[in-house]
C-alpha cells in the first residue's frame, strides 16, 4: 500500500524440502542471473490496448511439477514489482513471474483513469498467465497485492467450468501484509500516527514520515535502495490508497468452488493490522486458512529478514507442490 497524504511514500530521503536445503548450499543459485522480459498486451473495454511489461526469473523451471512457478503481485496501487525482486534471492530454485500493473514501472500508464480498476487488474492477470503458458502456479501478493491476489481466486471460484476453459490451477496463495478493508485502514493509520507523535509538539512532517517508515513500514536504519527506488517512481494516476478507498473484501457466492489453501501474514509491527489480516478468513472460502506473524517486522518482512522470509514461502508453497 502507499498513502499519498501521510508518507506510504518515503521523500528520497518435502521433496521440494530436501532439494531446497541442497540447492541453497550453493550461492551461485542464490543469485537470479537468468531472466526473461516482455510485453504482453491487454484490452480495456473501450477498445484500446495497452502494455504490460513482465519479468520471469528462471524461466527454464516454468514448468517444473517438482516446483511450480510463483506468480508475484506487487502493491500500491502502481509502486512497480522490482521492490519484490529480492524474492527470486531467497527463493533459489523457482521460476517467479514478476509483472508492472498497469499504470507504473515499464508497462504502459494511461493517464485516462477509467483505464483502472482492481477488476481490470484480475483480468489482466488471466491475459499474462495464458499468453505466457502458465497452468500450474503459486501465487503472492504483497499489500495491495495481496487484495488483487484475493480478488483473482474469488474471480476464478465463481467461474463455471466452461468460462475456466483453460483449466489454470493456482495451487496456493500467500497474502503478505494484505489489508482487507481499506477505509479500516486509513482510520488505523491515523491512529498510529498519533500514537508515534504523542508529546512531540514540534516534530516536522519530515520526521514524522520517517518515524512512521522506521517503526511500520521498513525496519532498518537506512531505506533499503529498491523501495525507496520503486516509491520515488510510483505511478501518478491509479496511486495509493485513494484508488481503492472503498475497498472491502467480500466473500464470493455460496455455490463458488473452493479457493486455493491460503497462507495470511504480517509482520509484528505492520500497519496492516492484525484484525485486518484476521479478518480475510470470513472471506477465504476454504478450510486451509493460515496465519503468522512475523516477530520483528514490519510491512516489508521480505526486505528486512530475507532469509526467515523466503523459507515460510517456499516451505509453504512446496505443501502444495
Amino acid at each position: 500500500m502507499i498513502h499519498q497524504g501521510y508518507g506510504f511514500i518515503i521523500p528520497s530521503s518435502s521433496s521440494s524440502s530436501t532439494n531446497y536445503n541442497n540447492l541453497r548450499q550453493s550461492k551461485s543459485l542464490l543469485k537470479a542471473t537468468t531472466a526473461n522480459e516482455g510485453t504482453i498486451e491487454v484490452p480495456r473495454s473501450d477498445g484500446s490496448t495497452y502494455k504490460l511489461a513482465y519479468r520471469i526469473v528462471r524461466p527454464m523451471n516454468l514448468s517444473s511439477m517438482q516446483a511450480a512457478p510463483i506468480v508475484a503481485l506487487h502493491g500500491g496501487p502502481s509502486v512497480p514489482s522490482n521492490y519484490l525482486y529480492p524474492l527470486a534471492d531467497i527463493v533459489p530454485y523457482r521460476s517467479i513471474i514478476f509483472y508492472d500493473q498497469l499504470g507504473c514501472g515499464k508497462s504502459d500508464q494511461p493517464k485516462d483513469i477509467t483505464q483502472y480498476s482492481t477488476n481490470d487488474s484480475v483480468n489482466d492477470l488471466k491475459i499474462l498467465l495464458k499468453k505466457l503458458g502458465v497452468r500450474r502456479f503459486h501465487l503472492y501478493g504483497q499489500s495491495y497485492g495481496g487484495i488483487l491476489a484475493y480478488e483473482y481466486m474469488k474471480s476464478i471460484a465463481t467461474e463455471s467450468k466452461e468460462d475456466n476453459k483453460d483449466d489454470v490451477k493456482c495451487l496456493s496463495a500467500i497474502l503478505s501484509g494484505a489489508p482487507s478493508n481499506v477505509p479500516q485502514i486509513e482510520k488505523d493509520f491515523v491512529k498510529l500516527v498519533e500514537d508515534l507523535t504523542n508529546g512531540k509538539d514540534d516534530i516536522s512532517e519530515e520526521e514524522v514520515n520517517e518515524l512512521f517508515r522506521v517503526t511500520h513500514q521498513c525496519r532498518l536504519e537506512e531505506m533499503p535502495k529498491i523501495l525507496a527506488e520503486a516509491y520515488e517512481n510510483a505511478g501518478t494516476v491509479w496511486r495509493g490508497t485513494e484508488a481503492i478507498a472503498d475497498y472491502i473484501a467480500k466473500p464470493p457466492p455460496e455455490d463458488a468452488s473452493r479457493m486455493p489453501s491460503t497462507l495470511v501474514m504480517r509482520g509484528e509491527y505492520d500497519f496492516v493490522s492484525d484484525e485486518q489480516i484476521q479478518a480475510w478468513k470470513e472471506n477465504l472460502n476454504t478450510k486451509f486458512v493460515r496465519y503468522k506473524t512475523l516477530e520483528g517486522c514490519s510491512h516489508h518482512a521480505m526486505l528486512e529478514k530475507g532469509e526467515m522470509y523466503g523459507e515460510i514461502v517456499d516451505s509453504y508453497f512446496g505443501e502444495y507442490d
